[in-house]
């Protein structure tokens, strides 16, 4: 997971338009339907939740969010912002971050569908992370589906009017600028909280990679690929750094010193994996002592 500017966003012409006109008729909906229930004394909550599950599933509405798909992929060049995968072999889905119609950790919530058709809510995700997946043969499964979960004792918002913005959600969340952070990987692939245990952001951590399933084993395989690559390419570039003096092994540094940078560009397919192996490297063992790499340390700073 890398920070993602959702601000950046470019519309289609006419979206909004579009969006609005949904949820305004999505609303008169929800509010016909409370009325015809009021008037036949018929169970009012029930009537609300048919009228919202049928007025989001209409196609129409629907177009709403696909329509920024690819608008919302090159924010981060094609990439699902929960795992850093391309995954070219798989669908990628609109994720409601906030779920339209139902909530796992809440049975009784209608859903956040009054944010529906709010681009702030939609994160792009590809199918590993948004559907739910049961790898029993590795002991994983996962998938947010329609999970939401909050910190001990949050406020929920269950209406309109209801501050969301208010909820400490206890889900990494890749528009945040700070929560890309709170995970880092091992060296073997696996996804792994940045903090200590018994703090609220070590929890949000383990909680994200069990909901987005960032510890399947497609994800952990290609990231255990990425640390031997990294690990190679420092080791490489350490024997080269002290020779630079050389007009030709500076050109063999410099080329390996731009392959490092691309790795961790935030553009970069597991960037955020790649840059905690380039960190990991930053001191070495050398002659039972720890030496700095101060080289790749000035690189990685810059970052």
């Amino acid at each position: 997971m890398r920070w993602v500017d959702i601000d950046e966003l470019e519309f289609p012409d006419g979206w909004q338009t579009r969006a609005d006109k949904a949820l305004n008729e999505l609303r008169k909906e929800i509010e016909d339907a409370e009325q015809a229930a009021r008037l036949a004394g018929k169970d009012i909550a029930a009537a609300r939740k048919k009228a919202i599950t049928e007025g989001l599933k209409k196609k129409s509405r629907q177009q709403v969010w696909r329509a920024l798909a690819k608008p919302l992929s090159v924010l981060r060049n094609y990439k699902c912002w929960y795992s850093e995968s391309k995954n070219p072999t798989s669908d990628k889905d609109v994720d409601h971050f906030r779920p339209k119609n139902r909530v796992d950790e809440d049975p009784d919530h209608e859903g956040y569908w009054w944010l529906a058709f709010n681009w702030r809510n939609y994160r792009y995700s590809c199918q590993w992370c948004n559907q739910r997946r049961v790898d029993a043969a590795n002991g994983t499964d996962g998938g947010k589906l329609d999970h939401f979960p909050l910190a001990p004792r949050s406020f929920r918002a269950r209406q309109e009017a209801d501050r969301w913005e208010s909820e400490e959600v206890e889900l990494l969340d890749p528009i945040d600028p700070d929560d890309w952070k709170l995970l880092t990987f091992r060296p073997n692939g696996q996804p792994t909280p940045a903090k200590l245990p018994g703090t609220r952001e070590h929890d949000r951590a383990a909680t994200s990679i069990q909901v987005y399933h960032l510890h399947c084993r497609e994800l952990v395989r290609e990231r255990m690929t990425l640390a031997s690559r990294i690990q190679r390419l420092v080791e490489e570039m350490d024997l080269l750094y002290p020779k630079i003096t050389d007009s030709q092994i500076k050109i063999v540094y410099k080329n390996k010193h731009k392959e490092l940078l691309r790795a961790i560009n935030h553009n970069s397919e597991y960037s955020a994996a790649a840059l905690a192996y380039a960190r990991a490297e930053v001191y070495k063992m050398e002659r039972g002592h720890q030496v700095k790499r101060q080289w790749l340390e000035d690189i990685l700073n810059l970052k």
